[in-house]
């Protein structure tokens, strides 16, 4: 079944103020009616909505206040996300908007999941993230997933002992290998 209500705040997916919209009747009793965003269709209301209509348009333009100077704050903003790869640059999970999220918390910035576009990756390198301030702003801004600091640094740790045995090697030919700890025999 559905209900009739006269809406006193937009609300995104629903209507706008002022607007008379029809919804479940569960939404109605035990969302929009309880939160004042809606009111039952009556003269009262009808009249009422004009102050509502004033209200939104004041709480819109601070919004927009709002929204204009943390869009100047993300101008210059990249991220750095961490991750652990193997040595062709593959991720040995993934970073998605969780991750960025996260980035994004370190910076100061706090966000939902719904206001950023990222689409899941499995490589390191240089990607784009959206950042959904309303409908009409939507700003890009550079993540960077890289190797782990600290992974980074044993794998170059490993690679300069390899490098090391190679040049022992090449110096030495006549030299037997040296046993290797995993063979049984």
């Amino acid at each position: 079944m559905a209900m009739e209500v006269l809406l006193r705040r937009s609300i995104e997916g629903v209507g706008s103020v002022g607007e008379i919209v029809k919804v479940k009747n569960g939404y109605a009793r035990n969302y929009l009616l309880p939160q004042g965003l809606a009111a039952i269709v009556s003269s009262e209301s009808l009249r009422r909505v004009e102050r509502d209509k004033k209200e939104e348009a004041v709480r819109e333009a601070k919004l927009a206040e709002e929204r204009k100077a943390l869009a100047q704050q993300l101008e210059d903003v990249t991220l750095t996300i961490e991750a652990r790869a193997g040595e062709d640059g593959h991720l040995y999970g993934s970073v998605g908007v969780r991750q960025v999220i996260a980035a994004f918390i370190d910076q100061g910035f706090r966000f939902v999941d719904r206001q950023i576009r990222f689409e899941t990756v499995r490589e390191l390198g240089e990607y784009e993230t959206q950042v959904i301030l309303s409908p009409d702003m939507i700003l890009p801004i550079k993540v960077w997933v890289v190797q782990d600091a600290m992974e980074a640094r044993e794998m170059a740790e490993a690679a300069a002992e390899r490098a090391e045995q190679e040049a022992e090697a090449a110096a030495n030919p006549d030299a037997a290998p040296a046993p290797d700890p995993l063979d049984d025999e």
